[in-house]
């Protein structure tokens, strides 16, 4: 990795600050009252009547669901909901990035000086990664400080290595939709890799979620989804970690390989500098 790499990033890091910050604080606040309205009782009749709502939406949440337990409640609305509070607004920044520098010619100066496309390309991942991390962990902190001081949680009853590996695998998450948003714009102009990233992200989520419902030749379909390998309500409401291995591997070289190619087909992109 090349220093004009780290300089990339961290020029980009440092002009969205602020935009990375307030939304962080946002949902972490907001993630922060869900834990605060976690009240056992209220959420276990609650569950009650989530057993009587069509499959499809049961299979939003998961395989497996409890509002019962804190852990149960945050595989609901916080790692099961991960696309639509955070995989959305990855997308709108990773794939219009390089586009929208091409479309102001503002990427001619940056070419124009002695730094090599995949160097420019690489710095632009790293910046999408690092701010998806940071908002991500900031989030992940909330949760937990909410845990510790909202009196309607027992901080000794919460499974802390699942809920822990459960953020992690839901960091794998994001970092597979920020990849596939910056795949797209490598090669294609804004309004293309805006849509196509969408579609193929919504294409993923509709196969990781409902597979169930596909039928038994189409089941197999669901190893191709990112969104299968990140369902943790095994693990937040059985405790059981057979499959978290297979998921972590599964997502992780999903991010590392389009990563890789995203660099080298942007650092071959005919663009006149």
């Amino acid at each position: 990795m090349k220093l004009n790499s780290i300089k990339i990033m961290l020029k980009e890091l440092t002009s969205s600050k602020k935009g990375i910050i307030l939304y962080t604080t946002l949902m972490g606040l907001f993630y922060m009252w869900f834990v605060s309205i976690f009240d056992p009782v209220f959420f276990e009749d609650f569950e009650a009547l989530l057993e009587n709502y069509p499959e499809a939406i049961r299979q939003m949440i998961g395989e497996f669901y409890s509002l019962s337990t804190i852990g149960g409640l945050m595989n609901i609305y916080l790692f099961s909901m991960s696309l639509f509070f955070f995989g959305v607004y990855f997308i709108l920044k990773a794939s219009q990035d390089i586009p929208k520098e091409i479309d102001n010619k503002t990427i001619d100066l940056m070419l124009s000086k002695p730094i090599k496309r995949w160097e420019f390309s690489l710095g632009k991942y790293l910046y999408h990664i690092i701010g998806a991390v940071i908002i991500l962990l900031g989030v992940m902190l909330a949760v937990i400080l909410g845990i510790l001081i909202m009196p309607t949680v027992a901080p000794n009853e919460v499974p802390w290595a699942e809920f822990v590996t459960a953020f992690l695998v839901m960091i794998l998450l994001n970092l597979c939709i920020v990849t596939t948003g910056f795949f797209f714009s490598t090669f294609m102009e804004t309004k293309k890799s805006l849509v196509l990233s969408f579609g193929v992200i919504i294409f993923f989520y509709a196969v990781g979620q409902f597979w169930g419902s596909f039928g038994e030749n189409m089941e197999g379909i669901k190893y191709i989804s990112i969104f299968y390998y990140s369902d943790m309500s095994n693990l937040l409401v059985n405790s059981n970690w057979e499959a978290l291995p297979i998921k972590i591997v599964f997502l992780s070289s999903y991010t590392i390989i389009l990563a890789t190619v995203s660099v080298i087909i942007f650092n071959k992109r005919d663009i006149p500098v």
